[in-house]
């Protein structure tokens, strides 16, 4: 029989609307996860999460250093007006948002077991998931998982792994 655990059980996955706006605001300012994390007084990975969801909803747009400080993006008043109009989709049949909502969160030990010695291979995540047959952001929620358990320790190259290239990128302004 195959033992099954639950990954970031701990983790409040809720969020109000009032949050969210909030949310937005602060990534906007260019504020970094740590300092989200200090103003919503929610652990640093509650945020990434929202981070993480409303990047695949395509509700933020990329920062030059992604989840650290960044200089502040210019958003036109009006624009910022209609992403917060719209989160209120989000809550058509809750009274609270759950942050990555379509995500499997529950994982065999076995897979868990294969999954360390690919991190600790420095297989890139697009691999790992492959061969767990995963989709990549549930395998980056299990690297979540593993490190605050402290199974797994920050490797080169992060999750990209044997693959990481550092580009540089120009990023504009965002519409």
């Amino acid at each position: 029989m195959s033992v099954t655990r639950i990954i970031l059980d701990h983790v409040n996955f809720e969020w109000t609307i009032v949050g969210l706006k909030r949310f937005l605001d602060y990534w906007y300012e260019g504020r970094s996860l740590r300092e989200m994390s200090e103003l919503f007084r929610r652990p640093e990975e509650e945020v990434l999460l929202l981070m993480i969801d409303f990047s695949k909803r395509l509700k933020i747009k990329e920062r030059p250093n992604g989840v650290g400080a960044n200089d502040p993006m210019y958003i036109k008043k009006g624009v910022m007006s209609a992403k917060k109009r719209e989160l209120r989709k989000l809550f058509e049949d809750q009274p609270v948002y759950y942050a990555c909502p379509q995500s499997d969160f529950i994982w065999e030990e076995k897979d868990i077991i294969a999954f360390r010695q690919m991190w600790k291979d420095h297989e890139p995540i697009r691999h790992i998931a492959n061969r767990l047959a995963r989709n990549v952001d549930e395998v980056l929620f299990l690297i979540i998982d593993q490190a605050e358990l402290g199974v797994i320790e920050p490797r080169k190259g992060g999750a990209f792994g044997k693959e990481y290239k550092r580009e540089k990128k120009k990023h504009s302004i965002a519409v």
